[in-house]
């Protein structure tokens, strides 16, 4: 089957939650609605094909992303064409508006404090990584020793995943912001409620993303509490930047995103809060 075939029966098979990926945090490994995932489903046509191509540092990837948009790029010319839509000339003016909220959107306050602690986040988790291995084997030596009044392996599951939390959330809280503050300024300018509503979506996944780094900074103080005076800095400036978005974007926490807060998703946050 050609492959715009594949995209467009793709794009109509009823099983897929509309714009369900515009919303979500893209870890794809973590997700209770990849089934229902048109962006997951065109990935895996390709996986299927190669493996290699989910590798983000293979150039199989950059290739596999190149043929995605080009097969978009010519679905689309084929719609307008057959609907005989004329789409205007490129703006100059727009595109200029455009680089300005770009800018502007990375000097927010907001998008500065969260690219300050994703910095702060890959400092503490390069010079953790000691303490989190001496973690991990004080866990396997109790674990060897089958002590009843403790259970290391779920302590274990819970250390990584506390870590993969937040290597995960560190750069995209800050991305989410960025797009979230961009969107404001191009509803401000436009009265749009769409563009609006887009904000709200994407400030609600970067608030999401701190609500479980919290949850996993949490666990890392049960489990290792000599490194509270390193962590507690990192968990305040996180807090601070969660309360500044919810004050900046006081309609994000209610904005309903399809699927995943519409009764479709069945599990929850990766890290519990203890």
């Amino acid at each position: 089957m050609p492959a715009r075939r594949k995209l467009k029966d793709l794009a109509i098979d009823p099983r897929f939650i509309p714009g369900v990926y515009n919303y979500c945090d893209r870890w794809c490994e973590r997700c209770p609605l990849t089934s229902r995932c048109l962006t997951y489903a065109m990935e895996q046509e390709e996986d299927a094909a190669d493996p290699a191509s989910r590798d983000i540092t293979n150039q199989a990837f950059w290739k596999r992303l190149e043929g995605i948009l080009r097969e978009a790029h010519e679905m689309l010319d084929e719609i307008v064409k057959e609907r005989g839509i004329e789409l205007p000339a490129a703006d100059a003016e727009a595109e200029k508006a455009f680089l300005r909220r770009h800018e502007d959107a990375h000097e927010h306050p907001c998008a500065v404090a969260a690219t300050k602690y994703g910095r702060g986040v890959g400092e503490w988790l390069e010079a953790a990584g000691p303490r989190l291995r001496a973690r991990g084997e004080a866990l396997e030596r109790q674990h060897e020793m089958d002590l009843r009044s403790v259970d290391p392996e779920a302590d274990a599951e819970r250390l990584r995943d506390a870590v993969e939390v937040l290597q995960w959330y560190r750069h995209q809280i800050a991305v989410k912001i960025m797009r979230a503050v961009g969107g404001t300024a191009l509803g401000d300018a436009g009265d749009d409620e769409a563009d609006q509503s887009e904000s709200n979506g994407s400030a609600k996944v970067a608030l999401l993303g701190m609500d479980r780094s919290v949850a996993a900074w949490t666990e890392l103080l049960r489990q290792m509490p000599d490194d509270e005076d390193r962590i507690l800095p990192l968990l305040a400036a996180l807090g601070r930047l969660r309360r500044d978005v919810e004050a900046t974007f006081p309609a994000a926490r209610a904005f309903v995103r399809p699927g995943f807060d519409t009764g479709e998703a069945t599990t929850g946050a990766p890290v519990a809060a203890p």
